[in-house]
C-alpha cells in the first residue's frame, strides 16, 4: 500500500467535520493554491451544519454503509 492510499483509507473513517478541517490543513501546505483554497472553503462553509449532530452522523453511516451496494436492476 502506498502512502497516499493509506491516507485516503484513513480519511474514509472521518467525520465530514474532520474531513473538512484535512482538506483546510491540506490547501494551507500548497503555497500555490490561494484561489483554489478560497473557492473550497466557499463551498465548506455552505456546507456546514447542514445535518448537525445525531442526524448527521445517522445520515453519514447510513450512506457509507450503503455506498458499496450497487442494484443493477435500479
Amino acid at each position: 500500500m502506498t502512502v497516499l492510499e493509506s491516507i485516503v483509507k484513513d480519511l474514509e473513517t472521518l467525520p465530514a467535520s474532520k474531513l473538512a478541517e484535512v482538506a483546510n490543513y491540506v490547501s494551507r501546505l500548497n503555497p500555490e493554491g490561494g484561489e483554489r483554497r478560497r473557492r473550497r472553503n466557499t463551498v465548506l462553509r455552505s456546507l456546514a451544519g447542514c445535518m448537525p449532530g445525531k442526524e448527521g452522523e445517522d445520515f453519514e453511516k447510513a450512506v457509507r454503509a450503503g455506498a458499496d451496494r450497487i442494484d443493477a436492476d435500479e
